[in-house]
């Protein structure tokens, strides 16, 4: 009887999850998603990463950061295999494609700092392809977009920890041009207050959809890079 009133409880937190999340301001309602056992939440977060409505995905991900870094807090060592679920999605051995993973990772990293420290150097190595090619670097576009996002939300929380990033992210704007990485690179700089001496990237006249500050808004490339 208790197992099926536990199993009656998640999914209807499964059900209600979406709802929660498509809203403008989610931090109406993050103390009540926090208000529930972290593995039960998460496992409700990660369907909602799938969600076909951008807001709930990007929404999910702030939730899925501050009930992390939240458990890191109690119990640091269950945090750190949450941390290694979302890498192993990024594996290839995974069978799995990992989508919303490395915005998560970021999200995580940008409010926690000891895991930011133990995860970064990992984090980085998404980002751009090794020179032996055996290595992490994301392939798939939209995963490395999430990636650059992730560093960019790094930025905000860590700018010391996150400009170790540096070599990596100038051999991306050697390789990248993609608009919404270039721009993405653009913001972190940004954040770090630090252009290593680069020029910045241009990413032409487009705009792109950016969820930045619990908000999503669509802005032109450029204004990312002055």
């Amino acid at each position: 009887m208790h197992n099926t009133r536990a199993q009656g409880s998640y999914r209807e937190l499964k059900n209600r999850i979406p709802v929660l999340l498509d809203r403008d301001d989610i931090s109406t309602v993050l103390p009540d998603l926090l208000s529930h056992p972290a593995p039960k939440l998460l496992g409700a977060l990660y369907t909602a990463l799938l969600n076909p409505k951008i807001r709930v995905k990007w929404h999910a991900v702030t939730a899925a950061g501050a009930c992390v870094s939240s458990l890191a807090d109690k119990d640091l060592e269950q945090a750190r295999v949450v941390m290694r679920r979302f890498m192993w999605t990024l594996n290839d051995e995974s069978g799995g494609i990992g989508w919303g993973s490395p915005e998560c990772m970021g999200e995580i990293m940008a409010r926690n700092m000891i895991l930011a420290r133990e995860y970064h150097r990992i984090f980085f190595s998404y980002l751009v392809q090794g020179d032996t090619g055996s290595d992490n670097y994301l392939e798939h576009l939209p995963l490395r977009r999430g990636a650059f996002w992730g560093l960019a939300r790094l930025a905000q929380g860590h700018p010391e920890l996150s400009r170790q990033a540096c070599t990596q992210v100038q051999k991306a704007l050697q390789k990248e041009s993609d608009p919404e990485i270039l721009a993405l690179i653009c913001l972190y700089l940004g954040l770090i207050q630090d252009d290593f001496g680069m020029s910045r990237p241009d990413p032409g006249n487009q705009s792109i959809m950016l969820y930045w500050n619990q908000q999503l808004q669509q802005v032109p490339a450029r204004d990312l890079c002055r």
